[in-house]
């Protein structure tokens, strides 16, 4: 890969001796990010992106920071991930008292790495094969942290890998801070990199034969697993939400809704009121054995739809199950009983199989008992006798 995939090389160090940039008592949030002779970037200095904002939303996004402390005696410097929390323009670091890392940082400047990497950037030539990236590189000295702020520090750092999760587990017990390493770190000396689009062939490369291109990449997070099924939290139900997949757009169908106000579609996951689905596909002849769990995988395993009312209540649901390309399967139709006759039912299987994401597909097929009349105009017919067979769970 060329040297511009992740490249956040600095001038060197300045000399050691010179005051470090001290801990800020003042906001920053609203100041952008200044160059220093550290993080003054040399190669590509068109993709610095000095906006405060834009550091703060991908440590938001990272899961871990890699911490780097210059060891004594002309010894190799250290390296570790860590976990962390932000509050503000302060970063919390946390470990055992003894913690080494963090106490050399106290008495020697520590340099933190944050990067995610959005795509895989495939050139013509291999020279030119790169990432799409956002990086970020943070220069300071650690502080140790006691009494209310580091309460607050170990709650951010709970609530960084899984918002509001704090609050759903016990606090740590005095003896369990005692034996607790908090430190911060100011976000006052900073850069942030980030490389966007597609590859930059030498133009001599243009015309040969190979494929370029992009590959995106994103995280996806699993269903929650464990054996209390109905007693998954807050935290992990919108944690699951974030990372299901997401249909754009929302809209206010035509016809729905004259009496008793308009309704708002929506296929964004993180909009679901996930205990109400719940509760109406339990009433259902076809999920009375669901629990939160599974309906969680399911909401995940597929793009699904929501009805809003002008109060922003949920009063319907839909999902479609398909591979993007070929076939889709829609399921778990339902309109609350006292949204329905309003024409939602039509509305919300409209928004799944006519969405511009599944325009290619062959075909759409579902299952019912006794609502043909629903999807008759939209298309839906029995298919031919003998075509299509069914292998129900025994």
């Amino acid at each position: 890969m060329s040297r511009d995939t992740v490249d956040m090389r600095h001038r060197p160090a300045p000399d050691p001796r010179r005051p470090a940039v001290p801990l800020t008592q003042t906001p920053l949030a609203s100041t952008p990010l200044s160059s220093t002779p550290r993080t003054a970037l040399r190669r590509h200095p068109e993709r610095a992106n000095l906006d405060r904002a834009a550091l703060h939303a991908l440590l938001d996004d990272c899961l871990v920071v890699h911490v780097a402390v210059p060891s004594p005696e002309g010894e190799a410097p250290t390296l570790l991930p860590m976990a962390f929390g932000r509050i503000g323009d302060r970063l919390y670091l946390h470990g055992a008292i003894a913690n080494a890392l963090l106490r050399g940082g106290t008495s020697r400047e520590v340099c933190v790495c944050a990067t995610k990497v959005d795509g895989l950037v495939l050139a013509k030539s291999a020279f030119h094969h790169s990432m799409n990236f956002r990086a970020a590189v943070i220069f300071g000295s650690l502080v140790r942290i006691e009494g209310d702020e580091a309460a607050r520090a170990l709650d951010a750092i709970v609530d960084h890998a899984l918002p509001g999760r704090s609050a759903e587990c016990r606090a740590p017990t005095e003896a369990e801070r005692r034996a607790t390493l908090v430190v911060a770190l100011d976000l006052a000396e900073a850069s942030v990199k980030v490389r966007e689009g597609g590859p930059r062939d030498a133009e001599a490369d243009l015309a040969l034969p190979h494929w370029a291109g992009v590959l995106p990449l994103d995280e996806r997070m699993g269903a929650p697993s464990s054996e209390l099924a109905d007693e998954v939290p807050a935290s992990v139900i919108a944690a699951a939400l974030r990372r299901a997949p997401r249909l754009e757009g929302a809209v206010i169908p035509e016809g729905v809704g004259e009496v008793g106000g308009s309704f708002e579609l929506s296929g964004d996951p993180r909009r679901l009121d996930v205990p109400r689905v719940l509760g109406w596909l339990r009433a259902t002849y076809w999920a009375e054995d669901l629990d939160l769990a599974r309906l969680l995988r399911s909401i995940q395993g597929a793009y699904v739809v929501g009805a809003y009312d002008a109060n922003g209540s949920q009063v319907g649901f839909a999902r479609a199950v398909t591979d993007g390309e070929t076939f889709g399967w829609l399921a778990d139709v339902y309109v609350d009983e006292a949204a329905r006759g309003r024409g939602l039912s039509r509305a919300l299987t409209r928004f799944l199989v006519e969405h511009p994401r599944f325009s290619r597909l062959r075909r759409w097929m579902l299952g019912t008992r006794d609502a043909h009349a629903v999807y008759a105009p939209l298309g839906f017919e029995p298919p031919p006798e003998g075509r299509f067979l069914v292998r129900p769970r025994r």
